[in-house]
């Protein structure tokens, strides 16, 4: 059977067209069902709606280009997903796709379906959604047999699972000509970053309120071996130089991040791998200074907590099964192995006071400033408890309304009054995009070039070197900037010892 994968293009969720995707935020869910439809002997076309600049709105692309590929490929399934955040996008993509050709039958999946299953598909009518891990069930409705509803999937063994294809979606494009596109946090340790991603581990063990994973499979990881052949595989085709890991939840204590490392150094010395890495945690897996340390060795340039709040009343209140002490240890940790640390402060917790906040502003400010801890509030998504508890009390009155407006929706579920709540969370962002507290240089300015495209629509590319005020090493760093004058700096981390810097380019 020959069936077309789409992604939903980010454009959607910014207020310009283009909005630019780098290897690091691709979805690599589709990457996956690409593979086992491969595997299973599908032919298939990875459709990435995005790095298209030939027209004037991100709905005039998907239009075009959705029309275009179905006439040309001639599908018989469509698959298509994403987040509840790309709901805008998965509803004109379907409509689009109706009006061409109606007959072809719909398969939609991923957290938007994961966490909501039974209004989406009421609402936007696909002919099959699947909830859960979609390997197993879309191949099902491609052999043909099943009767569309809404699919339970089956959660397997992660190691039994074909390799992701990414290159059904154009990776060596997005590596080779958008990596610059690449997200602030992810791009610190090369100053010609070529990022890529790999998935690790399935689902999460712990429950907290404002997360998605409330239900559904198990937490199951893979094994090493079966890790490190995805990416020696990848490696040899695309020669990444970052290698971003995406599971919220990577290591779960010092034996599985040593074993990984463990692994890198071989492939280095056995496959010539030359690229750093980055992986996300729980503060529950206590990594020691030696672990750590290892896994500086093995390239290791940062790693992130779901820290969320530096008060423990409101940790307890999320149930985040943390304490506050694990944080300032890790940061700790952190620093003393040369390794950057990030995470993110997410305020408006229902326990949320003046009091907690002001402590989690203390927390940033005595053992964060240098690190790349970012302020931000909580939006309660279909799928978490506070979602479920909004809908319930009638806060939430209208679904349809409250997807429409997911990306703008800033709830207050304190009890600190709304004005003040709004006055509070303003007053966050300024503080987290002035960065006013890091230590500050000032940067040798020079133009660079990393292809017409990124030129045109994300201005010059400068090479911008400085001086670390922390270690001394040489930064530098490449970036897309607009008109500089005396007030531009640029916010980086150094890429020896991946403390904050602020870099005044006047």
């Amino acid at each position: 059977m020959k069936v077309m994968l789409i992604a939903p293009t980010m454009a959607y969720r910014s207020p310009r067209y283009p909005t630019f995707l780098s290897m690091s935020d691709f979805p690599s869910g589709l990457a996956y069902l690409a593979g086992a439809l491969k595997a299973a002997g599908h032919e298939v076309k990875g459709l990435n709606l995005n790095n298209d600049t030939r027209y004037k709105t991100a709905y005039d692309m998907v239009r075009n280009v959705v029309v275009e590929w179905i006439d040309r490929f001639q599908p018989e399934l469509i698959g298509i997903g994403g987040l509840c955040i790309d709901y805008h996008c998965i509803r004109d993509t379907m409509e689009i796709i109706r009006t061409a050709e109606p007959k072809i039958p719909i398969v939609l999946g991923g957290g938007i379906v994961n966490h909501d299953d039974e209004f989406i598909f009421e609402h936007l009518k696909p002919n099959y959604a699947v909830v859960g891990e979609g390997e197993e069930a879309i191949v099902r409705i491609a052999n043909g047999g099943v009767s569309e509803g809404i699919i339970q999937s089956v959660a397997g063994d992660p190691d039994s699972y074909a390799l992701p294809d990414y290159e059904a979606f154009g990776a060596s494009d997005m590596v080779d000509n958008y990596s610059m596109a690449t997200r602030v946090l992810y791009k610190y340790s090369r100053p010609d970053p070529r990022p890529f991603v790999i998935v690790t581990a399935r689902s999460c063990p712990f429950h907290c309120t404002f997360c998605v994973h409330n239900h559904g499979a198990p937490y199951r990881a893979r094994s090493i071996p079966n890790i490190m052949e995805e990416i020696r595989v990848n490696y040899d085709k695309y020669h990444f130089n970052i290698l971003l890991i995406l599971d919220e939840l990577f290591a779960v204590n010092n034996a599985r991040l040593r074993e990984f490392c463990e692994g890198i150094l071989k492939g280095k010395v056995d496959y010539g791998w030359d690229f750093d890495w980055t992986f996300q945690c729980h503060a529950s897996a206590n990594f020691d200074l030696e672990t750590l340390q290892l896994a500086k060795q093995a390239g290791c340039y940062m790693f992130s907590y779901g820290i969320e709040s530096a008060s423990q009343t409101v940790l307890d209140s999320m149930e985040k099964k943390s304490k506050v002490e694990q944080i300032v240890e890790a940061v700790r940790l952190a620093k003393e192995a040369k390794i950057g640390f990030s995470g993110n402060l997410i305020f408006g917790d229902p326990a949320e006071t003046d009091d907690t906040l002001a402590e989690s502003l203390c927390f940033w400010l005595k053992y964060a400033r240098d690190a790349f801890v970012f302020l931000s509030y909580i939006t309660p998504y279909p799928g978490s408890k506070l979602f479920d508890t909004l809908v319930e009390r009638g806060v939430i009155k209208d679904k349809v309304a409250y997807y429409e407006a997911i990306d703008n929706v800033m709830v207050n579920m304190t009890k600190i009054p709304q004005r003040d709540w709004e006055n509070r969370m303003i007053a966050c962002q300024m503080l987290e995009q002035g960065w006013f507290f890091p230590r500050t240089v000032k940067g040798k300015v020079e133009r660079d070039s990393h292809g017409e495209m990124l030129e045109r629509y994300m201005g010059p590319i400068h090479k911008v070197t400085a001086v670390c005020p922390h270690c001394g090493a040489t930064i530098i760093y490449r970036h897309p900037m607009g008109q500089i004058n005396e007030n531009s700096f640029l916010g980086v981390g150094c890429t020896n010892c991946q403390q904050r810097v602020r870099i005044n380019l006047q």
